[in-house]
Parts: structure tokens; C-alpha cells; sequence
């Protein structure tokens, strides 16, 4: 079975530690199918080979969950902000292979820690917006993910999601069950490709191509649920072109 193919998914990772991530992710999926009825586009298209770099807008705290849905054939190290490793929670990320990040993800020791599970073959999740969208949009990359793009010479991800801002916004302590919640993994996009142009203008196609996932989820949530959810708001606005 493909699940057990420890060696192909995550190379050089203890088997137990996937297995252990297999657990999680299969009940953090069904969480969020039960809870919020999650739908997932785009599996397919994700490389069941290789380094891969998941690059997702962040909408809410259940996004490593959603993403972790799609994912669930390569198990990923996520960036997570630092001041979520304490307790019985910090214990349980951390035991997943989450990455402290502080001041925007930035920090230097954790990019070469990512940039080595690149090397190695092995996949990272990142958020380049660096915290949750305010308004569920997408907001512009920080700039330091372009050390990932070019030194770990791996094949970046772009994920869309929609409906996690309605479903749990940044200003509340409590989700609200049964909003709905869709995620689609793009195309695949050479890191070499990506970057023939310069960092500005990779970071500005990444921002758009991720957008326009997220744009689809959503007109997909309204198709199901009529032109009222997700609310209205400044994330039906397609994001503008960064500016040079």
C-alpha cells in the first residue's frame, strides 16, 4: 500500500515518525470534513516524488489541518509561530515536525532547517503572508521565502483556501461549525522556472497564482451554498498586481 511506502514519501524520515503523522492527519482530516465539510481539489497534481515546497494563504487556525487533508500522501514540516510550542499542544506540533518561527518567519536557523529537509527530499509547508488575512485575502509574500526558492532547489506547491475565514477569523477564540471550507492544490512550479524571471516577479506570480486558487474555492463554496457564504467582503476583490 501507498501509505507504507515510508521511504518514498518522507526519504530519511524513521518510518514510526510517519506513521505517527499518518494518525494525525487522518483524524485531523476527518475533523474538518465532519466539522466544516472540507472539500479537497487538486490531489492528483501533487508529486508523489521528490522536494516540495507547499506555499498556502492563511485564513485561519485550522489551516495546517486543511492543508494536511489535501496532503495527505507527502507528510510535510510546517512553519508554526513559536508561541504555539508550550503545552500538551506545543508537545503534539512539535512531534509532527512543526518549525518555530518568529518575527515572520524569518529566522534564520529555522530556514536552514527547512532548507535541509528540502535537500533531503522531504516536504515544508509555508505561509508566506506570515500571519492570518484580516479580511480573508490574500496579503503580500514576505520577501524571505526567496531562500527557500533558491536553495533547496525544489518543486513549489501553490494552495488555495476559502471559507476558513468564515469558519474561524483571526478575532475570534471559537470556530463556527458547519461553515464551509475548500482547498485546491495548483500546478506544480519548478523552483528554476519560478525564479528565471528574479525574485520580485516569482513572488509576484506566486501571490496571484495562489490567489486565484482561493478565488476558485470560493465561487465553488457558492455554486453549493448560493452568493451569501462565504460573506461578502474585501476577499471576493481579486488581489492587485505587486507593485514593482
Amino acid at each position: 500500500m501507498r501509505r507504507f511506502e515510508f521511504a518514498r514519501r518522507a526519504p530519511g524520515r524513521p518510518g514510526i515518525a510517519t506513521l505517527w503523522w499518518d494518525v494525525c492527519q487522518s483524524l485531523s482530516a476527518w475533523f474538518v470534513r465532519l466539522g466544516f465539510g472540507l472539500r479537497v481539489t487538486g490531489r492528483e497534481r501533487i508529486p508523489s516524488t521528490g522536494p516540495l515546497l507547499y506555499l498556502s494563504n492563511h485564513q485561519s487556525y485550522m489551516d495546517p489541518v486543511i492543508n494536511g487533508a489535501l496532503i495527505h500522501d507527502r507528510p510535510f514540516r510546517p512553519f508554526a509561530r513559536e508561541t504555539l510550542f508550550r503545552g500538551p499542544f506545543g508537545w503534539l506540533i512539535r512531534s509532527l515536525g512543526a518549525l518555530p518561527v518568529s518575527g515572520g518567519g524569518g529566522d534564520k536557523a529555522v530556514m536552514r532547517a527547512a532548507i535541509a529537509e528540502l535537500q533531503a527530499g522531504r516536504c515544508v509547508l509555508i505561509y508566506p503572508e506570515g500571519t492570518r488575512s484580516p479580511d480573508g485575502g490574500v496579503k503580500d509574500f514576505k520577501s524571505g521565502i526567496a531562500l527557500l526558492l533558491k536553495r533547496a532547489d525544489a518543486t513549489i506547491i501553490p494552495i488555495g483556501i476559502d471559507g476558513a475565514f468564515d469558519a474561524w477569523p483571526r478575532d475570534r477564540s471559537r470556530p463556527r461549525w458547519r461553515r464551509p471550507i475548500e482547498c485546491e492544490a495548483g500546478a506544480p512550479i519548478p523552483a528554476k522556472e519560478l525564479l528565471e524571471h528574479g525574485v520580485p516577479q516569482a513572488l509576484q506570480r506566486l501571490e496571484r497564482e495562489v490567489d486565484e486558487l482561493r478565488l476558485r474555492c470560493r465561487s465553488r463554496i457558492r455554486a453549493r451554498f448560493g452568493p451569501g457564504i462565504p460573506a461578502p467582503g474585501p476577499a471576493d476583490d481579486r488581489r492587485p498586481g505587486r507593485a514593482e
